[in-house]
């Protein structure tokens, strides 16, 4: 059975590995700075961080959020360091890495179509902070082979399970679902705005097909599943409102106008058939769970 290091193991990402459907060929052990964790670590301690030795892969997943990027620009640095222990350790102790990184690190993300060699958002500071990280584990992976595999990812979505609220909120369709179920409304201001989206069911099912097949090409990867508008998006959550407490949600769309889908290259590893019933599933299950947890009536 592989072992594989979680960090950054109270996250949103990292809690769809934990509640995943059971997984008997991995065992998952999720670490965290938070120091009310079950497994807190000082992470930029060398001798704490030796702790994951033993390990045969780590995801790495911790890092600044953009909100805490705009107030303090320093912890690009603190990512950074991070992200050399971390790769100091795999390389010293034969340990495979996946970095989840963003498909925002593209200037042009949104706007065009998109390549690995796409032009870097260099003034965003959450696009420097991944963008720096990727250098380093390119460097510091040099003279390894079939060691690191970096993931560009959309703005995955959904949860079987997830009871920190200020989290969820941070993502647009879950913020979304709890303003249908708060106030029986929305507003979107540009509806035109384009945005890459993975159903939670789909991540999973990348990470556990890169351990399991050892797909470790020291390479970089863009991750995406459909790219769609706001409005597209607005109007998703407004018919599986209505489909699944038969009552009417106002959506208002201040600017729209149709623009084509921009495209973006990938790995045929990675390409899926699109299937709107992923899409819908992970959309239900976001509002029925939610419902319960903030305990509205409808």
């Amino acid at each position: 059975m592989q072992k594989i290091a979680v960090i950054g193991g109270t996250g949103y990402l990292a809690s769809l590995i934990k509640n995943q459907d059971k997984n008997d060929s991995c065992k998952y052990t999720f670490f965290s700075r938070n120091k009310n964790s079950k497994n807190y670590i000082n992470y930029l301690s060398s001798k704490k961080i030796n702790r994951l030795k033993n390990f045969n892969c780590i995801i790495h997943l911790a890092g600044p959020s953009q909100n805490e990027l705009k107030k303090n620009k320093s912890l690009i640095i603190k990512k950074s360091l991070l992200t050399s222990k971390i790769c100091d350790l795999c390389t010293s102790y034969n340990i495979k890495l996946i970095y989840i990184s963003s498909l925002q690190v593209y200037k042009d993300y949104g706007k065009k179509n998109l390549s690995i060699n796409s032009k870097i958002h260099l003034t965003n500071p959450y696009s420097k902070s991944h963008y720096e990280s990727e250098k380093i584990i390119l460097s510091k992976f040099l003279n390894h082979k079939k060691k690191f595999i970096i993931l560009r990812m959309g703005n995955v979505f959904g949860f079987k399970k997830y009871n920190n609220l200020g989290e969820i909120k941070k993502n647009i369709i879950h913020d979304l679902c709890i303003l249908a179920l708060k106030k029986r409304k929305f507003l979107i201001k540009n509806g035109s705005i384009q945005r890459t989206f993975i159903p939670s069911q789909i991540f999973i099912k990348i990470v556990n097909h890169i351990i399991k097949n050892s797909y470790f090409n020291n390479s970089i990867e863009n991750i995406f599943y459909k790219n769609l508008s706001l409005h597209d998006i607005a109007k998703i959550i407004q018919k599986r409102f209505k489909f699944l407490f038969t009552t009417d949600i106002k959506v208002e769309i201040k600017k729209y106008k149709y623009k084509k889908k921009f495209k973006i290259n990938q790995n045929q590893n990675f390409k899926f058939n699109i299937d709107y019933k992923k899409i819908y599933f992970e959309i239900d299950t976001i509002l029925k769970y939610m419902k319960k947890i903030i305990r509205i009536k409808i």
